[in-house]
């Protein structure tokens, strides 16, 4: 008879490499391998698989490296088409009936951007104003996306468990390693070529904002990056003081800014933010691995599916 095991590889997929970490165990203390490699311009493009021939031969190669054939993964999408909605659902349906009622909704009274999405419900611990009614987030992801993803990792070698969301694996991490994490967080995920921006009130994801960045402005002069760290900077206050008076009337406001990202100008990012809010700012700068694995890390602590 076996043993059972709870060994796992984590992936996350960017529109320009694979960030990868082994874990013994779904802990803190249970990684044992990482790294990343980079994609060939175009395999990925816009969180869409573009070349899936040239992703799985590249996948086939970390698995025969590594001897992860058949090994459970879960990965992590980019937050580029996440939609999340604060709806009412009827206090009276059942959890398991809850996800049945929500599809029947959309396009009726729920309208997404996109059609046939994976969803996923998170109930609000809120006191409703009417008995009949209970609040909760609904979760909403193009299904096609994931799909390519899913067909990717299976036909490479992978068992796939399951999959999340990148700014839920980076919070995660924050949730997890730090002793008293704050109730009302920003987390802006820097890369080099995206910022999403998600808050987080009582450890729930009630807000994302994705923004592109085109990496070519990293070749430009120094005056220009300045400016334009300035423009995304301004979007983060703004996004700040949209939580305060208008999320929360004025009642809460952001107490924790997290982070992350492989950003190049992360620490300059840092600095701005610094001069312009009063506002603790958690860029993992004590870690054991480098900010940009946070991703990936907080991914390999997911204990559910």
């Amino acid at each position: 008879m076996g043993l059972l095991t709870n060994d796992r590889v984590n992936i996350v997929i960017t529109n320009y490499l694979l960030r990868y970490s082994y874990y013994r165990m779904p802990a803190a203390d249970g990684l044992v391998s990482y790294g990343e490699i980079e994609l060939p311009e175009g395999t990925v493009r816009e969180g869409k698989v573009e070349n899936k021939s040239v992703l799985v031969e590249m996948i086939n190669k970390l698995i025969y490296e590594k001897k992860w054939r058949k090994k459970k993964l879960f990965f992590s999408l980019p937050d580029d088409t996440v939609v999340i909605r604060n709806i009412e659902i009827p206090a009276s349906l059942a959890r398991n009936e809850a996800k049945d009622y929500v599809r029947t909704q959309l396009g009726n009274k729920i309208y997404l951007p996109f059609s046939n999405p994976v969803i996923a419900l998170d109930y609000l611990d809120v006191t409703p104003e009417s008995e009949e009614y209970q609040q909760v987030l609904l979760y909403a992801y193009q299904q096609d996306k994931l799909t390519a993803f899913e067909e990717v990792f299976d036909k490479a070698g992978f068992k796939v468990i399951g999959a999340d969301l990148t700014s839920l694996s980076v919070y995660r991490y924050y949730y997890q390693t730090r002793e008293e994490p704050s109730r009302h967080v920003l987390l802006a995920h820097w890369n080099r070529d995206s910022l999403g921006i998600s808050i987080f009130q009582e450890h729930k994801a009630i807000f994302t904002r994705y923004i592109t960045i085109d990496p070519l402005l990293f070749s430009e002069q120094e005056a220009n990056i300045t400016v334009m760290l300035d423009d995304y900077i301004l979007e983060i206050n703004r996004i700040i003081d949209f939580y305060r008076y208008s999320i929360t009337k004025g009642n809460e406001q952001i107490e924790q800014i997290v982070l992350s990202g492989d950003f190049p100008l992360l620490e300059e990012a840092q600095r701005k933010i610094a001069d312009q809010a009063t506002i603790p700012i958690d860029r993992f700068a004590k870690e054991e691995l480098p900010v940009k694995y946070v991703d990936v890390m907080g991914l390999g602590l997911k204990t559910d599916c």
